[in-house]
C-alpha cells in the first residue's frame, strides 16, 4: 500500500511541472500568434487578459441561404478582456474568414473569402468575460493622443463571447490550437487541486 501511495505521489510531482510548462508554452504560443493584433498578459497559470489593437474592425460575413446571401455585421469594440481559461468553452472556439471591407457586401460574389480571420471565443454556459469596451464613435473622431479613457467612452461590460481578428490566417489558427490547448490543460490542472 505504502509502495503504491508513493508511486502515485511521485507520478503527481513530475505531472504538475510539465503542466505548468506546457501551459506557459501555449502563453507563448499565444502571445506570439496574437502581437500583430494586440497583447496577451498572463495574469496567473488558469487568466490571461487581452488587449486587442484599438479601434477593431468592423466585420462583415455573408451568409448564404437557398442562393440568396445576407449579411452579418460584428464589431468587438474590446480596450481589453479577461480570460479565466476554465470559464471557456473550447468546443465552441472557432474560425470564420470575415471582411473587413466597408464596400465587400457591393462587389461581393459567390465564392469569395474574406480578408480577415475572426477567432470566436465563448464561455461554458453561465460564465462571462469581463471586458472593458470603449465608444467606436468617440474613438474614431480623436485626433492625436494620448487621451483619457472617458474620452473615447470606456466602460466595463460582461459579454457571453468575443472575437479577436487576425489579417494572417495561420496565426489565427496557431492561436486558436493554442487557446484550446490551455484550456484544457488549465482545466486539467484545476480539476487535480
Amino acid at each position: 500500500m505504502n509502495k503504491s501511495w508513493l508511486f502515485v505521489v511521485c507520478c503527481l510531482s513530475l505531472v504538475m511541472p510539465c503542466t505548468a510548462q506546457n501551459l506557459a508554452s501555449q502563453f507563448q504560443s499565444m502571445k506570439d500568434s496574437y502581437a500583430s493584433s494586440g497583447s496577451i498578459v498572463v495574469l496567473d497559470d488558469h487568466t490571461i487578459l487581452i488587449e486587442p489593437k484599438m479601434p477593431g474592425p468592423l466585420c462583415a460575413m455573408p451568409i448564404v441561404k437557398d442562393g440568396l446571401t445576407t449579411w452579418v455585421y460584428y464589431t468587438f469594440p474590446l480596450a481589453s478582456v479577461v480570460v479565466p481559461l476554465a470559464s471557456v468553452d473550447e468546443t465552441l472556439i472557432g474560425e470564420n474568414l470575415v471582411f473587413t471591407d466597408p464596400g465587400a457586401a457591393k462587389s461581393y460574389k459567390p465564392g469569395d473569402a474574406g480578408d480577415t480571420t475572426m477567432v470566436v471565443i465563448a464561455g461554458v454556459t453561465g460564465k462571462q468575460f469581463h471586458t472593458v469596451t470603449y465608444d467606436r464613435d468617440k474613438l474614431t473622431h480623436l485626433g492625436p493622443g494620448p487621451h483619457s479613457a472617458k474620452a473615447y467612452g470606456q466602460a466595463s461590460d460582461d459579454t457571453e463571447a468575443f472575437g479577436l481578428t487576425f489579417t494572417d490566417r495561420s496565426a489565427a489558427h496557431i492561436f486558436e490550437t493554442a487557446l484550446k490547448k490551455a484550456v484544457l490543460l488549465a482545466k486539467a490542472q484545476a480539476l487535480r487541486q
